[in-house]
């Protein structure tokens, strides 16, 4: 499964810098952005399912992630094209904590 997610998430990755190259409004940064959510959230997938989690736990957890991977993508297709002040990438990176603190609990409470 995990070959295929990366699979997955190579073809995303290739396609959305393609884009970024021909779509002359596709701003780099917004581009650029969008290329590390997709890797985040890829990230974030395969950290989950090698995780010694029950799988109900995985299901649920990889459906939420791959939602919030997709507002993420959202956001940063139409963040402004600046860094400083930018509420939508702060908003990413919020998401991105707090997902993997989701992890990091569920294997904690995996545990005991």
């Amino acid at each position: 499964m995990k070959k295929g997610l990366y699979l997955f998430g190579a073809i995303l990755l290739v396609a959305n810098i393609l884009v970024g190259l021909i779509v002359t409004s596709y701003e780099p940064f917004n581009w650029i952005l969008s290329s590390v959510v997709i890797i985040a959230t890829i990230l974030l997938l395969g950290w989950l399912s090698s995780s010694s989690l029950k799988d109900a736990f995985k299901i649920s957890l990889s459906f939420l992630f791959s939602f919030l991977g997709l507002v993420e993508y959202i956001l940063a297709i139409v963040a402004p094209s600046q860094f400083a002040d930018n509420w939508y990438l702060i908003v990413i990176i919020g998401l991105i904590i707090i997902e993997s603190l989701f992890v990091i609990a569920s294997n904690q409470a995996s545990k005991h």
